[in-house]
């Protein structure tokens, strides 16, 4: 039970503040759910008052690939009954979109993006090319492969550093000489 004095603290005070957990819960919620299109093409060619899977099928696209195409691999069925029929792939494709054709060839234009190694790195494969050849498994066991990289890593990551050394990249990397 509240007291006078306590009711005449409280006027005092003013009202009592209110949390606005919801409030600003629907806010993040609000925020998170606005869909940004970081395609220019896409963008331009994007109606604000369809939904996502109108405004996808109306540029040629699909929203959800996993839905598009229709599988059985979940149901169980006994191995004596299994009949393999493979789809035919023209119920699929649908014409190709405006949208659709220029994305192609912006594809087509792009050039492929270049790995490019630290200065730790370089010195890191250095060393163990210098050491092992190409025994990737010896190099595995080396103490300096603090990462544990497995054989293939390894061979992996050495075949393109060493890309990357014969195409003379070290002159961007700022390495002289």
């Amino acid at each position: 039970m509240v007291t006078v004095r306590g009711k005449q603290r409280n006027h005092r005070r003013g009202r009592i503040n209110k949390t606005t957990y919801g409030k600003v819960r629907k806010q993040q919620h609000n925020k998170s759910n606005k869909v940004v299109i970081t395609n220019d093409l896409i963008r331009k060619n994007w109606n604000k008052k369809k939904t996502i899977k109108e405004n996808f099928a109306d540029l040629g696209l699909v929203a959800d690939p996993n839905a598009q195409y229709k599988t059985t691999h979940h149901k169980k069925i006994p191995k004596d009954e299994m009949e393999v029929e493979f789809a035919d792939i023209s119920d699929y494709i649908k014409e190709d979109t405006a949208v659709v054709k220029k994305l192609e060839e912006a594809a087509k234009d792009t050039t492929p993006t270049v790995r490019h190694f630290s200065p730790t790195e370089c010195t890191l494969w250095d060393g163990l090319y210098a050491d092992h050849g190409s025994d990737y498994k010896a190099m595995c066991r080396d103490k300096r492969n603090t990462y544990q990289h497995t054989p293939n890593q390894m061979k992996r990551k050495i075949e393109n550093y060493l890309r990357f050394q014969s195409a003379d990249h070290k002159t961007r990397m700022g390495h002289v000489g």
